[in-house]
Parts: C-alpha cells; structure tokens; sequence
C-alpha cells in the first residue's frame, strides 16, 4: 500500500530532487514572489528590507515510512523522497533585527494558493512599522519590555488586535514558561501581561 501510494505522488505531482528541477522551480517561485511584492511593497523597503533566504526553503515531502514531512533544502537534496510542496522564505529587517519572517507555499508546478490581497493583508502591520507609522517601533517595543521586567527577550511581533495594532514581546522564564506583555504601538502603554507555559 505505502509503495502504491508513492507511486501515485510520483504520477500526480511528476516530482524529482534533482538539483536542477529543484532549483529551477524556486528559481520560478522566487520571480512570481518578486513580482506580487512589487504590486505591494515600495522599492526602497524592497530592495532595503526584504530578502530572499534560499537556504532556508522548506520542502514537503512523502516519506513511505512517516508520511508528511518537512524538510530543509540541503536534507532534500540529498533524499530520496518525492517533493508535494515548498516555502519560500523571506527575512524582513527593521532596525538591524528581523522583523519577521514570511513563509509563502508554493505548489511544483510554481503556482501558489496565495493571492495578492492574502499577501498584502499578511505584510500590512509589518509594512506600517517600515514605513515609520507607528510611534512605538521595534527598538521601543523592547526597550518598553526591558522596563516592565523582560530580560531574555527572545520573540517579537506586530498584529491587529480589537483594531489597534499591538506589539507582542516575550522573554524567556523558567520552567518552559514565557513573560508576555503587549504595547499599543500608537502611545506605548502595555495592554497586559501574562505568564505563558510552552506546551510541548
């Protein structure tokens, strides 16, 4: 049965991990990426604060033996594995810090399910912060957070919440456990703070 249904991906998908299919087809991805940001994204913050981190794409792969499974580009290089999917992934910088990472799936005929109202909707919070509309930026998110006890800051982020755009900024504890406070990023007051264990 799991050698049928391999043979079955293989049929649907015409998949290889070849270097070069492999390479060509986030070659491809990389260019329809590059286009929709250019829809989206000013050309400064762009060329400024986007980068594509080719290392860090991520395959999906069909493994008889476990299923689903998601693997770094160098380990599908060197499997056997047929591919089903990928992530591109592109680092934002802000203040010399990753803003965040943006992961896009990618089917292997280089389509995606993303549309450009996803994208848009996906990178607006992070684009208000680079183009400097938030009174509260990065470095004054965490700056907010040291004063208010945080002193292994390790995570940050920016989102709507009840239509105000907030800073969440964590730092680690004991214990499997998070110190989480969240600024308004209009005037900086912190919203709340809450102890949050890491459930593995």
């Amino acid at each position: 049965m799991k050698i049928l249904l391999t043979i079955l991906l293989l049929m649907n998908f015409g998949v290889s991990n070849s270097q070069n299919f492999i390479d060509g087809i986030i070659s491809c991805a990389n260019h329809r990426v590059d286009e929709k940001l250019r829809f989206i994204v000013d050309k400064d913050i762009l060329e400024t604060n986007f980068e594509f981190e080719e290392l860090k794409t991520i395959i999906e792969v069909h493994n008889p033996e476990k299923g689903l499974e998601r693997i770094s580009l160098e380990e599908f290089k060197k499997s056997e594995y047929p591919a089903i999917q990928f992530w591109l992934n592109y680092t934002i910088t802000y203040q010399s810090l990753v803003l965040t990472e943006l992961l896009i799936l990618f089917n292997l005929n280089c389509t995606t399910p993303w549309s450009k109202n996803d994208t848009q909707e996906i990178l607006e919070p992070y684009l208000k912060v680079l183009q400097n509309k938030t009174k509260i930026d990065l470095k004054k998110a965490i700056e907010i957070g040291n004063e208010n006890g945080l002193n292994e800051i390790y995570f940050w982020d920016i989102d709507y919440e009840k239509k105000k755009l907030v800073w969440t900024i964590k730092s680690k504890l004991e214990n499997n456990q998070s110190k989480v406070i969240k600024i308004n990023s209009k005037n900086g007051e912190v919203i709340s703070k809450l102890i949050e264990t890491q459930i593995d």
